[in-house]
């Protein structure tokens, strides 16, 4: 088995806008810069730290379906709830089938 050629299938290089700065209550559309990205089983979420191993459930994040999917980037659309942490950086985190690919640092609630 060669379940080691599944690490690093994702990979972000940077955000659009950096930083990504998304009012409470609204929807935020932000580009996620990269490679990997054409990968159906993705799920993009915020996190406290760069393992993306603290979500927060606050902060909803989807996968805008009305862009056309290609490798290099992935448009998301990111909505701040109440009891979101504000004024903190954080970082996006993508996971594939369930497995923690990468994390980028620059997400702001404001």
């Amino acid at each position: 088995m060669s379940e080691d050629k599944a690490e690093a299938e994702v990979k972000i290089d940077n955000l659009d806008p950096d930083p990504v700065e998304a009012p409470l209550f609204a929807n935020k559309n932000f580009k996620i810069v990269g490679h990997g990205f054409s990968n159906k089983d993705l799920d993009v979420y915020i996190s406290t730290d760069k393992k993306g191993s603290n979500k927060i459930s606050e902060i909803k994040v989807s996968i805008d379906g009305h862009t056309t999917t290609t490798d290099d980037f992935l448009m998301v659309i990111a909505k701040p709830e109440l009891g979101a942490p504000m004024k903190t950086v954080l970082w996006v985190a993508v996971e594939l089938n369930g497995k923690f690919q990468d994390a980028k640092e620059g997400f702001k609630v404001v």
